[in-house]
């Protein structure tokens, strides 16, 4: 079974060490994830926040309250850009 979203924008902490996932429902809204990974913790990526059940009807939106919420993203550039293939 197929994921029912797409991550269309990812903006990455300088540190390389967390990250907020921008994601475009099936349904045409967008909602965000907030992830973190520690270097000496070979799992990978660890979710830390889901901004469901809240979605946004614009990226923007997203964007706009993912600010609100995260401390570090407050400040933060755009330092990656994430575009998927196909």
């Amino acid at each position: 079974m197929g994921k029912n979203y797409v991550v269309i924008d990812c903006i990455e902490h300088p540190e390389k060490n967390r990250c907020v996932d921008i994601i475009r429902q099936q349904d045409g809204k967008y909602r965000f994830q907030e992830w973190r990974r520690d270097s000496e913790d070979t799992a990978g990526w660890i979710l830390v926040f889901d901004s469901t059940p809240n979605s946004f009807d614009s990226e923007r939106a997203a964007i706009g309250s993912a600010r609100k919420i995260i401390a570090w993203l407050q400040g933060a550039q755009k330092t990656h850009v994430f575009y998927p293939a196909g």
